[in-house]
């Protein structure tokens, strides 16, 4: 009876086992199928952005003179009158400075990351003046949290 018993004993042990090592591979199975959602997430916000810079810089190419220092240092001066060229200078800010947020909040505001991604640094000089003086009183306050601004403000001196 003694031998019976440890019979069912090893048995019931090794049973044990057994649902540990599967509970085991199941959870490790579980974590590398979410780490590939993860990753898979992140190519796809990449791609996204990608995207979208893609279509800023076809824009910038059709219009180069919003990319110029000359056209956008008159901002200021030109903002308030009813030149195309300065509706669509600000325009072109806006979609810049939300694809910047977009960027931001992907890259959960690690500035090295960033700037390793675009050269952010460059495209906030050049239209900081639109971003200070917007055409609507306090745009930029009112349409991005405060996290981002100070972002954006780090840059401008």
């Amino acid at each position: 009876m003694c031998v019976r018993v440890d019979i069912f004993n090893a048995i019931a042990a090794i049973g044990t086992l057994l649902s540990a090592i599967f509970a085991a591979v199941s959870a490790y199975q579980a974590k590398k199928s979410a780490e590939q959602t993860h990753n898979i997430a992140i190519r796809n916000e990449h791609n996204e952005l990608d995207k979208k810079l893609e279509d800023i810089l076809k824009i910038a190419i059709k219009y180069p003179y919003l990319e110029y220092r000359g056209f956008t240092s008159k901002w200021n001066e030109q903002k308030d009158r009813n030149d195309i060229r300065y509706i669509r200078y600000d325009n072109f800010c806006n979609l810049l400075f939300n694809y910047l947020h977009k960027v931001y909040e992907v890259f959960d505001g690690d500035k090295a990351k960033i700037e390793n991604y675009i050269d952010i640094r460059n495209w906030i000089y050049l239209h900081e003046d639109n971003w200070k003086n917007p055409i609507i009183p306090h745009e930029n306050i009112e349409g991005y949290d405060e996290k981002f601004r100070d972002f954006i403000n780090s840059y401008i001196k």
